[in-house]
């Protein structure tokens, strides 16, 4: 395979996308070991540096991991979250045998600006003029995964302000600790690009494509929590299952 070095692209960039592509589509599994640097560059007719910035690249992501003199391993596939039950991070890695946390970069009550309303419209539905922020980034094996801010109603989120969330989940909190019974959630997933302020975060580029989840979390009829929710969209994936109801009698479509 060749790469067009007529497109405002770098090499190490393709090469990154086609070993990222190869190693999703199960061309080797989990524990295997990963071609050499020297068979990638006869494989792809590319440099030793395009080859050690794209595998860097990969490394940092969590893709792969090298191992001093033992050579270059597939550590690991996208994490996928299942659509079908209201659960947290914590409890979705856990469930997966993965050890989840979190690093806090800001908690603390924050006024609710016009500038905020605008950015984020569902925290209208709280109708408070003040709001809990939990911003943070969820990690994977002390990975990057998710950057996330958390808007609670200052009735939960105060008292969610005297626990430690760096390595227990909010939703876990709220249901054991503080009584809350967080019903259901609506969301919404969009693809996106990462913000300089994400990429940071995330330890990937600026325009980086990621997905971004906006998730509304209720107890009962009554609006508890806004996220906003960053994840770069090749480390994770959403499983969808849809039931399709029974045909009622006398609703069929008839035509003329």
């Amino acid at each position: 395979m060749s790469f067009n070095k007529n497109v405002p692209v770098q090499l190490h960039y393709q090469l990154t996308n086609v070993l990222r592509e190869d190693i999703q589509s199960g061309e080797w599994n989990i524990g295997d070991l990963f071609p050499t640097d020297r068979e990638i560059m006869e494989r792809y007719n590319v440099s030793a540096t395009t080859v050690r910035r794209a595998i860097m690249q990969l490394v940092s992501e969590g893709w792969l991991e090298r191992k001093r003199g033992k050579g270059t391993f597939i550590v690991k596939e996208p994490l996928k979250e299942e659509l079908l039950q209201l659960t947290g991070f914590f409890e979705e890695m856990y469930n997966q045998g993965l050890q989840p946390s979190a690093d806090i970069h800001f908690q603390g009550l924050i006024d609710v600006t016009e500038a905020l309303l605008k950015k984020f419209s569902l925290l209208g539905v709280f109708q408070s003029k003040q709001m809990v922020l939990l911003e943070k980034v969820h990690k994977v094996n002390e990975k990057p995964l998710f950057y996330v801010q958390s808007f609670w109603s200052p009735e939960y989120g105060e008292r969610l302000l005297e626990w430690n969330i760096t390595n227990r989940g909010t939703y876990d909190i709220a249901a054991k600790e503080l009584g809350v019974y967080l019903s259901k959630a609506d969301e919404i997933i969009r693809a996106g690009l990462a913000s300089t302020c994400e990429a940071n975060f995330l330890h990937i580029k600026k325009g980086y494509p990621v997905l971004i989840m906006d998730r509304l979390v209720f107890s009962g009829d009554k609006p508890v929590e806004f996220s906003y929710n960053v994840c770069p969209a090749d480390r994770y994936q959403y499983r969808v299952v849809r039931l399709r109801s029974e045909k009622v009698p006398g609703n069929e479509i008839s035509t003329q």
